[in-house]
C-alpha cells in the first residue's frame, strides 16, 4: 500500500475522528493529561496506532496546524490544516479535531519536496521547515501516546476483547465512538496461511473467519468502553484480542493471524518481554515485513534472529533486481 494513500486513509477515519481492568472512564469526570511526548523546540513528537483494522503505528511530529505522519520511520507526508473555506488559516492557535488537512509536502531519502502547485503563504512555508528540521534531529519510534482504549468487551465476562479505538487526548473520548464490531485486517494485505490439512472445499480466508469468531464472542448485542491505560497493561491483550480460545480449531485461528500480524505487532510499545520474544520468532518467517518495521520496534530481545531476518530480507531483494544474464537457448 502506498505510504501516502493509506496515510490519507487514516486521516478520514481520525476527522471522523491479571486483575480486571480499570472500569470505564466517566466521559463526565475531569479529563487528565496524557503521557509526556518529546518536545523538540515546541515540535511534538509521539506514536499512535492505526486502526481499525490495526495495521501498525503512526509517527507523529506535530506543530499547531501543521503535522508530518510516517508510516515507516523514512517517509514523511507533512500536512497543514485548513480553514472551514478551505483556505489556508493566517493564524495559529492550535487546530480543531474537525479541522481538515491539506499535503503541502513530503520527506523521502530525507529530502523535503514541497507539493503546493501555487503560492502559499509563508507561515506553510515555515511550518514545513519546522517539521523537517525536527524529524531530522529526532529518531523514530516516538513514544506511544493513545492511551486512551476503546475496547469491544467479551459478552461472557465483560472484559476487553479486541482493541477497536484509541486515542491522544482525552477529550476525543466524547466523540461518537465507532461501531462495536472488530475487523481483521484484510486478506489482499495480510495473506495469512491456512491451518493444516487444507480444506478441499472453499473456505473464508483465516482473516474473516476470526473476525466472525470475535464477533459470535461479542454476542447479539456487543457493547464497547474506554479504558484509560495506567499501569495494569497486564489486563489488555497485548496482541490486540484476547488469545484464550474454547476450542483447538478457535485458538489455531487466533494464532496464524497474530504469528502473520507479528511484524507490525512488533512496533508496539509495551509489550511484555515473553510477548515480544514470541511475536519476533514469529516475524522471523516474514524478512522483508521485519526490514520494512524494524527502525520502528521499540525493543529487540533477540538481535541476532531479526538481524539474519533483515540480511535475508537485503539479499533477496538483491536477486530481484539484479538482471537476468542467462543467454537464451
Amino acid at each position: 500500500m502506498p505510504l501516502f494513500d493509506s496515510t490519507r486513509r487514516w486521516l478520514r477515519r481520525l476527522r471522523r475522528g491479571a486483575a480486571p481492568p480499570s472500569p470505564a472512564r466517566d466521559e463526565r469526570a475531569e479529563p487528565q493529561l496524557g503521557p509526556p511526548r518529546l518536545v523538540t523546540d515546541t515540535v511534538r513528537l509521539y506514536s499512535r496506532r492505526l486502526l481499525s483494522p490495526f495495521v501498525g503505528l503512526v509517527q507523529v511530529a506535530e506543530i499547531p496546524w501543521a503535522r508530518a505522519l510516517s508510516l515507516d520511520g523514512r517517509n514523511w507526508a507533512i500536512q497543514y490544516s485548513l480553514a472551514e473555506d478551505g483556505r489556508f488559516p493566517s493564524h495559529a492557535n492550535g487546530a480543531h479535531p474537525d479541522v481538515r488537512y491539506s499535503l503541502v509536502a513530503t520527506i523521502t531519502g530525507g529530502h523535503l519536496t514541497r507539493r503546493a502547485a501555487h503560492p502559499i503563504p509563508i507561515a506553510v512555508h515555515t511550518a514545513t521547515d519546522r517539521l523537517f528540521e525536527a524529524i531530522n534531529g529526532a529518531t523514530p519510534p516516538f513514544p506511544a501516546a493513545d492511551r486512551y482504549e476503546y475496547w469491544l468487551l467479551d459478552s461472557a465476562d465483560a472484559r476487553p476483547l479486541a482493541l477497536l479505538q484509541s486515542c491522544v487526548e482525552p477529550e476525543d473520548m466524547a466523540l461518537p465512538p465507532p461501531r462495536p464490531s472488530w475487523i481483521a485486517m484484510p486478506a489482499a494485505q495480510l495473506d495469512v496461511p491456512e491451518p493444516e490439512p487444507v480444506q478441499d472445499v472453499y473456505v473464508p480466508p483465516v482473516n474473516y473467519r476470526l473476525q466472525q469468531l470475535i464477533e459470535e464472542r461479542a454476542g447479539s448485542k456487543p457493547r464497547g468502553a474506554w479504558f484509560e491505560r495506567q499501569d495494569d497493561a497486564d489486563a489488555f491483550p497485548p496482541c490486540l484480542i484476547r488469545e484464550d480460545w474454547g476450542s483447538e480449531e478457535e485458538q489455531r485461528l487466533c494464532d496464524l493471524y497474530i504469528r502473520r500480524l507479528a511484524p507490525r505487532l512488533l512496533m508496539m510499545h509495551g509489550l511484555p518481554r515473553p510477548v515480544r520474544e514470541r511475536l519476533e520468532h514469529a516475524a522471523r518467517a516474514h524478512a522483508l515485513e521485519v526490514e520494512r518495521f524494524h527502525p520502528l520496534y521499540p525493543e529487540v530481545v533477540d538481535d541476532r534472529l531479526l538481524t539474519a531476518a533483515r540480511v535475508e530480507a537485503r539479499l533477496r531483494r538483491a536477486n530481484e533486481a539484479a538482471p537476468d544474464d542467462r543467454s537464451p537457448e
